[in-house]
Parts: C-alpha cells; sequence; structure tokens
C-alpha cells in the first residue's frame, strides 16, 4: 500500500492517480450527473445533486494501490487482483481521514455518501461483489448507480490491457449483468437513455476525454 501524506486537498490526491485513472473517475463523475437526474422518477433521495462527486471520488482508493498494478499489460495474478480489490478499502480510510479534517476539500456533509459510493461499488446486487458480499438494496443506492455507470465507462474506454469495446457491447453487457452484478430497475433506466448516453460519450471522445 502506498502511504497518502496527510494535509493534501482530496484533488491533490485523485491528480496523484494514472492518468487514464483521472480521465475515467471524471468522466464516471459526468455519467453519475446524469444518471442521478433520471434516478429522480426511481425514487426521492435529497442527496443527487451530489452523485456527480460521488462518482468522481468512488476510485480514490487506487492512490494506495502500487501504480504499476493499475496500468499493468499483462493479465494480473490472482494476489494483484486481491491487491487492487483492497482499493475499496482504502478509499474508507482516506474518506475517513476526510471526515477527521486530515484531508481537506470535501465538504463534511458530503463524505458519508462519497464513503458509500467508494467502499460499495463493487458490491454485486446477488450478494457476490466485494469487500463484504452485501445484497440487493442493502448496497447504498449510489453504490448502485455508481456500479453501473463505472463499469459501462471502463467498457468503452481503452486500457493498458486492451482496447475499448463498443457501446452496444457495454449496453448489452449492463443488460446480461442485470439480477446478478447490478441491479435490474437501475439498468433499465439507465438503457431508456443510452442514446443520450453514446452522443455524451461521443463529445467527450471529440474533446479528449
Amino acid at each position: 500500500m502506498k502511504i497518502i501524506d496527510e494535509d493534501l486537498a482530496a484533488d491533490e490526491i485523485m491528480h496523484m492517480l494514472p492518468e487514464e485513472q483521472i480521465r475515467h473517475s471524471e468522466n464516471v463523475g459526468r455519467l453519475m450527473e446524469r444518471f442521478s437526474k433520471w434516478l429522480h422518477a426511481y425514487a426521492a433521495d435529497e442527496m443527487y445533486p451530489y452523485f456527480s462527486l460521488a462518482g468522481y471520488y468512488h476510485d480514490i482508493g487506487k492512490v494506495c494501490v502500487l501504480p504499476g498494478l493499475l496500468t499493468k499489460q499483462e493479465i494480473l495474478t490472482p494476489g494483484e487482483y486481491r491487491l487492487i480489490q483492497q482499493h475499496t478499502v482504502f478509499g474508507q480510510e482516506l474518506l475517513d481521514l476526510a471526515q477527521k479534517g486530515k484531508i481537506t476539500g470535501i465538504p463534511e456533509s458530503l463524505i458519508p455518501l462519497l464513503r458509500d459510493a467508494a467502499l460499495y461499488h463493487h458490491e454485486w446486487w446477488n450478494g457476490r461483489g466485494y469487500p463484504f458480499g452485501l445484497e440487493g438494496r442493502v448496497i447504498p443506492l449510489v453504490a448502485r448507480a455508481t456500479a453501473i455507470c463505472d463499469s459501462y465507462h471502463a467498457m468503452v474506454s481503452n486500457r493498458a490491457y486492451r482496447p475499448a469495446y463498443s457501446h452496444d457491447y457495454a449496453c448489452g453487457e449492463l443488460e446480461r449483468e442485470a439480477g446478478r452484478q447490478f441491479e435490474p430497475a437501475l439498468v433499465t433506466l439507465f438503457l431508456e437513455h443510452e442514446a443520450e448516453i453514446l452522443r455524451m460519450m461521443g463529445e467527450l471522445c471529440a474533446v479528449g476525454e
């Protein structure tokens, strides 16, 4: 685990990530901003205006992972994969430091929301995710939404170990994983707006993301 100095601003910490990861976090934040507007039809939540910030900070814990693992071009070993999985817990620990005022730049009232996204966005709807194996609506809504935006953007982006998949492929994967990895109702809501998502991603690519 890479040690992070205290008394840094949260955005300074985010910019310690590899460039590819910074772009991913920014774009997951943008997707979450759009998704949160559609979520009003799904459930009432006064925190929707801040879902975009939760999306941006969802992978903050990856700054505690060795950069070489995040940019490795070869297939990860099981041990390396387990190390990367720890980024969810590292994210919680960093946001706990923010709660104590040791990391600046995040309003205290928003830290619980951001912590939920960082810690739980790899939990699965069927209970097979990590780090705790939570299931269904026990997983906070912001984390269930982040999981969809995170996975979609990861699929349509170039990665060190593979080229980007198409929008159609990514949407198909979300649909196939509904009820297993993702909440079905949220996948349906996301895909109802897939033309807007595709247009949005095209605009991001046009400006180099």
